[in-house]
Protein backbone atom coordinates (compact mmCIF):
# COMPACT_ATOMS: atom_id res chain seq x y z
CA UNK A 1 0.00 0.00 0.00
CA UNK A 2 1.09 3.77 -0.61
CA UNK A 3 0.19 7.49 -0.72
CA UNK A 4 -0.72 8.89 -3.71
CA UNK A 5 -1.90 12.33 -5.05
CA UNK A 6 -4.86 12.48 -7.66
CA UNK A 7 -5.30 15.39 -9.79
CA UNK A 8 -7.79 16.68 -12.18
CA UNK A 9 -7.67 15.15 -15.34
CA UNK A 10 -8.04 16.91 -18.81
CA UNK A 11 -11.47 18.93 -19.10
CA UNK A 12 -11.07 19.97 -22.89
CA UNK A 13 -11.21 23.50 -23.35
CA UNK A 14 -13.04 24.32 -19.83
CA UNK A 15 -10.46 26.25 -16.91
CA UNK A 16 -11.19 27.45 -13.44
CA UNK A 17 -14.28 24.85 -13.42
CA UNK A 18 -16.65 25.10 -9.61
CA UNK A 19 -16.46 21.81 -7.22
CA UNK A 20 -20.20 21.55 -6.77
CA UNK A 21 -20.37 18.31 -4.66
CA UNK A 22 -18.20 15.87 -2.68
CA UNK A 23 -19.14 12.89 -2.77
CA UNK A 24 -16.86 11.15 0.29
CA UNK A 25 -15.17 12.23 3.20
CA UNK A 26 -11.71 11.03 4.69
CA UNK A 27 -11.94 7.75 6.09
CA UNK A 28 -14.36 6.52 3.44
CA UNK A 29 -13.13 3.28 1.83
CA UNK A 30 -13.96 3.82 -2.16
CA UNK A 31 -13.58 1.31 -4.92
CA UNK A 32 -12.17 2.42 -8.81
CA UNK A 33 -13.87 4.35 -10.56
CA UNK A 34 -16.55 5.56 -7.79
CA UNK A 35 -17.31 9.32 -7.58
CA UNK A 36 -15.07 11.73 -5.57
CA UNK A 37 -16.56 15.24 -6.69
CA UNK A 38 -18.67 16.96 -8.75
CA UNK A 39 -17.79 19.80 -11.22
CA UNK A 40 -20.13 21.91 -12.99
CA UNK A 41 -18.96 24.66 -16.24
CA UNK A 42 -21.04 26.97 -17.87
CA UNK A 43 -22.61 23.99 -19.85
CA UNK A 44 -21.86 21.15 -18.24
CA UNK A 45 -21.56 19.27 -15.04
CA UNK A 46 -19.51 15.96 -14.56
CA UNK A 47 -18.44 13.39 -12.24
CA UNK A 48 -13.99 13.02 -11.10
CA UNK A 49 -13.81 9.66 -9.97
CA UNK A 50 -10.89 7.77 -8.93
CA UNK A 51 -8.89 5.00 -10.55
CA UNK A 52 -7.19 3.83 -7.10
CA UNK A 53 -9.13 1.90 -4.87
CA UNK A 54 -8.42 2.56 -0.82
CA UNK A 55 -8.91 4.57 1.86
CA UNK A 56 -9.64 8.24 1.25
CA UNK A 57 -7.14 10.33 3.19
CA UNK A 58 -7.46 13.69 2.10
CA UNK A 59 -9.89 15.74 0.15
CA UNK A 60 -7.68 18.96 -1.55
CA UNK A 61 -10.54 20.87 -2.63
CA UNK A 62 -13.74 22.29 -1.01
CA UNK A 63 -17.79 22.70 -2.51
CA UNK A 64 -17.16 26.36 -4.55
CA UNK A 65 -13.15 26.07 -5.41
CA UNK A 66 -12.14 26.82 -8.90
CA UNK A 67 -9.97 23.46 -10.37
CA UNK A 68 -8.53 23.25 -13.99
CA UNK A 69 -6.58 20.04 -14.95
CA UNK A 70 -3.59 19.02 -12.98
CA UNK A 71 -4.93 20.29 -10.28
CA UNK A 72 -4.51 17.97 -6.65
CA UNK A 73 -7.87 17.03 -5.59
CA UNK A 74 -7.51 13.35 -3.81
CA UNK A 75 -5.18 11.89 -1.19
CA UNK A 76 -5.75 8.22 -1.35
CA UNK A 77 -4.22 5.39 0.54
CA UNK A 78 -4.04 2.06 -2.11
CA UNK A 79 -2.33 -0.07 -4.46
CA UNK A 80 0.89 1.47 -5.30
CA UNK A 81 0.68 -0.68 -9.26
CA UNK A 82 -2.98 1.15 -10.09
CA UNK A 83 -1.88 4.33 -12.46
CA UNK A 84 -2.95 7.75 -11.01
CA UNK A 85 -6.41 9.30 -12.69
CA UNK A 86 -4.23 11.88 -14.09
CA UNK A 87 -2.91 9.85 -16.51
CA UNK A 88 -6.28 7.88 -17.25
CA UNK A 89 -9.01 10.05 -18.94
CA UNK A 90 -11.13 7.53 -19.72
CA UNK A 91 -11.91 6.78 -15.97
CA UNK A 92 -14.12 10.33 -16.57
CA UNK A 93 -15.80 8.26 -19.60
CA UNK A 94 -16.57 5.45 -17.61
CA UNK A 95 -18.92 7.35 -14.75
CA UNK A 96 -21.05 9.61 -17.20
CA UNK A 97 -24.62 8.89 -17.91
CA UNK A 98 -26.14 7.06 -20.69
CA UNK A 99 -27.79 10.72 -21.05
CA UNK A 100 -25.09 12.75 -21.71
CA UNK A 101 -21.93 12.17 -23.97
CA UNK A 102 -19.31 9.99 -22.65
CA UNK A 103 -16.09 12.27 -22.75
CA UNK A 104 -16.30 16.47 -21.57
CA UNK A 105 -14.79 17.12 -24.85
CA UNK A 106 -17.93 15.75 -26.63
CA UNK A 107 -20.33 17.28 -24.21
CA UNK A 108 -18.81 20.85 -24.90
CA UNK A 109 -19.10 19.87 -28.67
CA UNK A 110 -23.16 19.02 -27.96
CA UNK A 111 -23.64 22.24 -26.43
CA UNK A 112 -27.49 22.29 -28.15
CA UNK A 113 -28.69 19.68 -25.43
CA UNK A 114 -26.44 20.64 -22.10
CA UNK A 115 -26.64 19.02 -18.80
CA UNK A 116 -27.25 21.32 -15.99
CA UNK A 117 -26.13 20.52 -12.34
CA UNK A 118 -28.63 20.86 -9.69
CA UNK A 119 -27.89 23.47 -7.02
CA UNK A 120 -24.56 22.76 -4.76
CA UNK A 121 -25.51 20.98 -1.30
CA UNK A 122 -23.39 20.83 1.54
CA UNK A 123 -22.04 17.06 1.77
CA UNK A 124 -21.29 17.29 5.22
CA UNK A 125 -24.90 16.74 6.76
CA UNK A 126 -26.16 14.30 3.90
CA UNK A 127 -24.40 11.26 4.59
CA UNK A 128 -22.54 9.35 1.86
CA UNK A 129 -24.77 9.31 -1.35
CA UNK A 130 -24.27 10.81 -4.67
CA UNK A 131 -26.23 11.22 -7.71
CA UNK A 132 -25.56 11.60 -11.48
CA UNK A 133 -25.47 14.89 -13.76
CA UNK A 134 -28.94 13.20 -15.58
CA UNK A 135 -30.53 13.13 -12.09
CA UNK A 136 -29.49 16.00 -10.79
CA UNK A 137 -30.58 18.02 -13.78
CA UNK A 138 -34.24 15.92 -13.19
CA UNK A 139 -33.92 17.08 -9.27
CA UNK A 140 -33.76 21.05 -10.22
CA UNK A 141 -36.30 20.96 -12.69
CA UNK A 142 -38.67 19.17 -10.06
CA UNK A 143 -37.22 21.86 -7.38
CA UNK A 144 -36.12 18.78 -5.35
CA UNK A 145 -33.15 19.05 -2.49
CA UNK A 146 -31.37 15.82 -3.05
CA UNK A 147 -30.49 15.14 0.55
CA UNK A 148 -34.26 14.88 1.42
CA UNK A 149 -34.27 11.85 -1.18
CA UNK A 150 -33.84 8.33 0.06
CA UNK A 151 -31.23 6.31 -2.68
CA UNK A 152 -32.25 3.04 -3.67
CA UNK A 153 -29.07 2.79 -6.48
CA UNK A 154 -25.78 0.83 -5.33
CA UNK A 155 -23.32 2.71 -3.00
CA UNK A 156 -26.50 4.60 -1.84
CA UNK A 157 -26.52 6.43 -5.74
CA UNK A 158 -29.57 8.31 -6.17
CA UNK A 159 -31.79 7.02 -9.58
CA UNK A 160 -34.69 8.90 -11.27
CA UNK A 161 -36.59 6.58 -10.10
CA UNK A 162 -36.29 7.88 -6.91
CA UNK A 163 -37.20 11.15 -7.84
CA UNK A 164 -40.51 10.23 -8.99
CA UNK A 165 -40.96 8.25 -5.38
CA UNK A 166 -40.39 11.47 -3.86
CA UNK A 167 -42.50 13.64 -5.76
CA UNK A 168 -45.45 11.34 -5.73
CA UNK A 169 -45.03 10.73 -2.21
CA UNK A 170 -45.00 14.86 -1.39
CA UNK A 171 -48.09 15.24 -3.84
CA UNK A 172 -50.22 12.64 -1.99
CA UNK A 173 -49.12 13.60 1.45
CA UNK A 174 -52.50 15.70 2.19
CA UNK A 175 -50.86 17.81 5.05
CA UNK A 176 -48.05 18.73 2.69
CA UNK A 177 -50.01 20.64 0.08
CA UNK A 178 -47.86 23.03 -1.18
CA UNK A 179 -43.95 23.29 -2.03
CA UNK A 180 -41.09 25.09 0.02
CA UNK A 181 -40.66 28.94 -0.16
CA UNK A 182 -36.91 29.25 -0.12
CA UNK A 183 -34.93 33.02 -0.44
CA UNK A 184 -30.74 33.16 -1.09
CA UNK A 185 -29.01 33.86 1.95
CA UNK A 186 -27.19 37.14 0.51
CA UNK A 187 -25.41 39.88 2.56
CA UNK A 188 -26.66 42.96 1.16
CA UNK A 189 -24.91 45.56 3.03
CA UNK A 190 -21.55 44.41 1.15
CA UNK A 191 -22.82 46.41 -1.71
CA UNK A 192 -24.24 49.68 1.26
CA UNK A 193 -26.33 50.46 3.55
CA UNK A 194 -29.16 48.11 3.99
CA UNK A 195 -32.11 48.69 7.13
CA UNK A 196 -34.19 45.49 8.03
CA UNK A 197 -37.77 45.70 9.20
CA UNK A 198 -39.41 42.32 10.34
CA UNK A 199 -42.42 41.17 8.60
CA UNK A 200 -45.44 41.52 10.35
CA UNK A 201 -47.74 38.83 11.84
CA UNK A 202 -50.40 39.63 8.99
CA UNK A 203 -47.66 40.33 6.40
CA UNK A 204 -46.78 36.57 6.91
CA UNK A 205 -49.91 34.89 6.89
CA UNK A 206 -50.41 36.82 3.63
CA UNK A 207 -47.06 35.80 1.85
CA UNK A 208 -47.93 32.05 2.74
CA UNK A 209 -51.19 32.35 1.25
CA UNK A 210 -50.36 34.22 -2.08
CA UNK A 211 -47.18 31.97 -2.36
CA UNK A 212 -49.74 29.00 -1.99
CA UNK A 213 -52.07 30.30 -4.47
CA UNK A 214 -49.06 30.64 -7.22
CA UNK A 215 -47.77 27.82 -6.68
CA UNK A 216 -50.96 25.31 -6.39
CA UNK A 217 -53.15 27.10 -9.01
CA UNK A 218 -52.33 27.77 -12.62
CA UNK A 219 -53.26 30.86 -12.88
CA UNK A 220 -54.28 32.50 -16.88
CA UNK A 221 -55.64 36.41 -16.63
CA UNK A 222 -58.20 37.62 -19.64
CA UNK A 223 -57.91 41.61 -20.08
CA UNK A 224 -60.47 43.66 -21.84
CA UNK A 225 -62.39 47.19 -21.43
CA UNK A 226 -65.77 48.15 -21.37
CA UNK A 227 -67.52 51.63 -21.70
CA UNK A 228 -68.71 52.23 -18.28
CA UNK A 229 -70.18 55.92 -19.56
CA UNK A 230 -73.57 55.61 -19.02
CA UNK A 231 -72.81 53.58 -15.52
CA UNK A 232 -70.70 56.90 -14.30
CA UNK A 233 -73.55 59.25 -15.68
CA UNK A 234 -76.21 57.09 -14.00
CA UNK A 235 -74.31 57.08 -10.86
CA UNK A 236 -74.02 60.52 -10.79
CA UNK A 237 -77.56 60.89 -11.38
CA UNK A 238 -78.58 58.74 -8.50
CA UNK A 239 -76.14 60.23 -6.43
CA UNK A 240 -77.64 63.52 -7.31
CA UNK A 241 -81.16 62.66 -6.45
CA UNK A 242 -80.65 60.76 -3.55
CA UNK A 243 -78.13 63.06 -2.09
CA UNK A 244 -75.95 60.26 -1.59
CA UNK A 245 -71.90 59.31 -2.43
CA UNK A 246 -72.13 55.41 -4.10
CA UNK A 247 -68.85 54.46 -5.40
CA UNK A 248 -69.14 52.69 -8.80
CA UNK A 249 -67.28 49.09 -6.79
CA UNK A 250 -71.13 48.75 -5.28
CA UNK A 251 -72.55 49.08 -9.55
CA UNK A 252 -69.65 46.91 -10.48
CA UNK A 253 -70.53 44.34 -7.40
CA UNK A 254 -74.30 44.23 -8.52
CA UNK A 255 -73.98 43.37 -12.19
CA UNK A 256 -71.13 41.65 -11.48
CA UNK A 257 -73.04 39.16 -9.22
CA UNK A 258 -75.94 38.76 -11.99
CA UNK A 259 -73.28 37.75 -14.34
CA UNK A 260 -72.33 35.30 -11.95
CA UNK A 261 -75.51 33.83 -12.18
CA UNK A 262 -75.02 33.05 -15.53
CA UNK A 263 -71.35 31.84 -16.01
CA UNK A 264 -71.52 29.86 -12.05
CA UNK A 265 -68.25 27.74 -13.10
CA UNK A 266 -66.65 31.22 -12.06
CA UNK A 267 -68.31 30.63 -8.45
CA UNK A 268 -67.45 27.38 -8.14
CA UNK A 269 -64.35 25.63 -6.12
CA UNK A 270 -62.59 22.46 -6.39
CA UNK A 271 -63.29 19.93 -3.58
CA UNK A 272 -60.36 19.07 -1.86
CA UNK A 273 -59.51 15.29 -3.52
CA UNK A 274 -59.21 17.20 -7.09
CA UNK A 275 -62.51 15.18 -8.07
CA UNK A 276 -65.74 17.36 -8.17
CA UNK A 277 -66.46 21.38 -8.73
CA UNK A 278 -68.61 22.15 -5.75
CA UNK A 279 -70.63 25.21 -7.73
CA UNK A 280 -72.53 27.45 -5.13
CA UNK A 281 -75.98 28.70 -5.58
CA UNK A 282 -74.73 32.00 -3.89
CA UNK A 283 -72.75 34.87 -5.13
CA UNK A 284 -70.57 36.46 -1.76
CA UNK A 285 -68.52 38.78 -3.04
CA UNK A 286 -64.57 38.96 -1.71
CA UNK A 287 -63.87 43.01 -2.00
CA UNK A 288 -60.61 43.22 -1.54
CA UNK A 289 -59.78 46.08 1.18
CA UNK A 290 -55.74 48.14 0.85
CA UNK A 291 -55.27 48.69 5.04
CA UNK A 292 -51.62 49.82 6.98
CA UNK A 293 -51.36 46.16 7.35
CA UNK A 294 -51.69 45.39 3.61
CA UNK A 295 -54.71 43.86 2.03
CA UNK A 296 -57.33 42.11 3.91
CA UNK A 297 -60.19 40.46 1.82
CA UNK A 298 -63.85 40.62 3.88
CA UNK A 299 -67.15 39.39 1.80
CA UNK A 300 -70.76 40.50 1.12
CA UNK A 301 -72.83 37.50 1.98
CA UNK A 302 -75.49 36.82 -0.69
CA UNK A 303 -74.66 40.24 -3.24
CA UNK A 304 -77.46 38.59 -5.87
CA UNK A 305 -80.29 39.23 -3.66
CA UNK A 306 -79.27 42.73 -2.00
CA UNK A 307 -79.36 46.28 -3.64
CA UNK A 308 -77.09 48.60 -4.90
CA UNK A 309 -77.78 50.68 -2.08
CA UNK A 310 -77.35 48.16 0.38
CA UNK A 311 -74.30 46.68 -0.85
CA UNK A 312 -72.45 50.02 -0.65
CA UNK A 313 -73.58 50.92 2.80
CA UNK A 314 -71.82 47.28 4.03
CA UNK A 315 -68.76 48.18 1.46
CA UNK A 316 -68.32 51.23 3.72
CA UNK A 317 -68.60 48.96 6.74
CA UNK A 318 -66.77 46.21 5.97
CA UNK A 319 -63.62 48.89 4.72
CA UNK A 320 -64.13 50.60 8.21
CA UNK A 321 -63.63 47.49 10.33
CA UNK A 322 -61.25 46.32 8.16
CA UNK A 323 -58.73 49.49 8.13
CA UNK A 324 -59.54 49.54 11.98
CA UNK A 325 -59.36 45.81 12.55
CA UNK A 326 -62.53 45.20 13.66
CA UNK A 327 -63.46 42.64 11.14
CA UNK A 328 -65.71 39.69 12.20
CA UNK A 329 -63.97 36.12 11.16
CA UNK A 330 -67.65 35.54 9.67
CA UNK A 331 -66.62 38.51 7.60
CA UNK A 332 -63.85 36.89 6.20
CA UNK A 333 -65.00 33.73 5.51
CA UNK A 334 -66.82 32.14 2.98
CA UNK A 335 -66.38 34.22 -0.10
CA UNK A 336 -67.05 32.84 -3.90
CA UNK A 337 -65.52 35.43 -5.99
CA UNK A 338 -63.17 38.43 -5.53
CA UNK A 339 -63.00 41.99 -6.85
CA UNK A 340 -59.61 43.52 -6.49
CA UNK A 341 -60.23 47.55 -7.41
CA UNK A 342 -56.93 49.89 -8.09
CA UNK A 343 -59.68 52.46 -9.62
CA UNK A 344 -58.45 55.03 -6.96
CA UNK A 345 -54.54 54.63 -7.41
CA UNK A 346 -54.55 54.26 -11.52
CA UNK A 347 -52.50 51.67 -14.18
CA UNK A 348 -53.74 49.78 -16.33
CA UNK A 349 -54.61 46.21 -16.34
CA UNK A 350 -52.84 43.41 -13.66
CA UNK A 351 -53.20 39.84 -13.05
CA UNK A 352 -54.61 39.60 -9.44
CA UNK A 353 -54.13 36.53 -7.75
CA UNK A 354 -56.37 34.23 -7.03
CA UNK A 355 -58.18 33.65 -3.25
CA UNK A 356 -58.39 30.12 -2.49
CA UNK A 357 -60.49 27.97 -2.87
CA UNK A 358 -61.80 30.25 -5.53
CA UNK A 359 -62.16 30.20 -8.98
CA UNK A 360 -61.29 33.29 -10.15
CA UNK A 361 -60.94 37.27 -8.99
CA UNK A 362 -61.79 40.38 -10.84
CA UNK A 363 -59.49 43.00 -10.89
CA UNK A 364 -60.47 47.39 -12.02
CA UNK A 365 -58.35 49.56 -13.04
CA UNK A 366 -58.76 53.41 -13.30
CA UNK A 367 -61.31 54.17 -15.88
CA UNK A 368 -59.78 56.31 -18.59
CA UNK A 369 -60.58 58.61 -21.65
CA UNK A 370 -60.67 57.01 -25.23
CA UNK A 371 -62.13 58.75 -28.41
CA UNK A 372 -64.26 56.47 -30.73
CA UNK A 373 -66.65 56.78 -33.77
CA UNK A 374 -70.28 57.43 -32.76
CA UNK A 375 -73.14 58.06 -34.55
CA UNK A 376 -71.32 59.08 -37.79
CA UNK A 377 -68.84 61.37 -35.47
CA UNK A 378 -66.20 60.60 -33.13
CA UNK A 379 -66.84 60.88 -28.92
CA UNK A 380 -64.62 60.39 -25.66
CA UNK A 381 -66.08 57.53 -23.77
CA UNK A 382 -64.56 56.55 -19.72
CA UNK A 383 -63.25 52.84 -20.36
CA UNK A 384 -63.05 50.39 -17.80
CA UNK A 385 -59.76 47.91 -17.43
CA UNK A 386 -61.16 44.83 -16.80
CA UNK A 387 -58.59 41.71 -15.65
CA UNK A 388 -59.76 38.67 -14.80
CA UNK A 389 -58.05 35.80 -13.27
CA UNK A 390 -58.87 32.25 -13.23
CA UNK A 391 -57.91 28.66 -12.59
CA UNK A 392 -56.96 27.04 -15.48
CA UNK A 393 -58.07 23.40 -13.99
CA UNK A 394 -61.64 24.69 -13.96
CA UNK A 395 -62.42 27.59 -16.64
CA UNK A 396 -60.95 27.13 -20.52
CA UNK A 397 -60.37 30.63 -21.90
CA UNK A 398 -63.41 30.72 -24.11
CA UNK A 399 -65.62 30.97 -21.04
CA UNK A 400 -63.65 33.10 -19.06
CA UNK A 401 -63.89 35.10 -22.33
CA UNK A 402 -67.55 34.97 -22.43
CA UNK A 403 -68.01 36.08 -19.57
CA UNK A 404 -65.57 39.22 -19.65
CA UNK A 405 -67.66 40.15 -22.51
CA UNK A 406 -70.94 39.90 -21.39
CA UNK A 407 -69.46 41.67 -18.15
CA UNK A 408 -68.86 44.26 -20.09
CA UNK A 409 -72.14 44.49 -22.00
CA UNK A 410 -74.00 44.32 -18.88
CA UNK A 411 -72.29 47.33 -17.20
CA UNK A 412 -73.47 49.56 -19.88
CA UNK A 413 -77.00 48.27 -19.32
CA UNK A 414 -78.30 51.04 -17.60
CA UNK A 415 -81.97 49.40 -16.66
CA UNK A 416 -80.85 46.58 -14.82
CA UNK A 417 -78.68 48.72 -12.27
CA UNK A 418 -81.84 51.69 -11.92
CA UNK A 419 -83.98 48.26 -11.10
CA UNK A 420 -81.33 47.01 -8.53
CA UNK A 421 -80.83 50.65 -6.93
CA UNK A 422 -82.74 50.33 -3.82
Amino acid sequence: MSTQILNIPDLGEAEDVEVIEICVKPGDIVSEEDPIIVLESDKAAMEIPTSLGGKVLEIKVSIGDKVSAGSPFLEIEGDADEPSIDTQKPAIDSVMTPEIPQTFKKLEEAIEQPITAAPAQDSSNRGSFYAGPAVRKLAREFGIQLSLVAPSGPKNRIQKEDLHAFVKARLSDANNNTFTFTQPTIDYSKWGSVKEQPLSKFQKSSLTNLHTSWINIPHVTQHDECDLSELLSLRYQLNTKHELKISPLAFISKVTAEVLTEFPMLNSSLDQGLEKIVIKNYVNMGIAVDTPEGLIVPNIKNVQEKSILSIAEEIAMLASAAKTRKLKIQDLKGASFTISSLGVVGGKFFTPIINPPEVGILGLSKTFAKVVAKNDGFESREFLPLSLSYDHRVINGVYAAQFVTQLGAALGDTSLMEKNFK
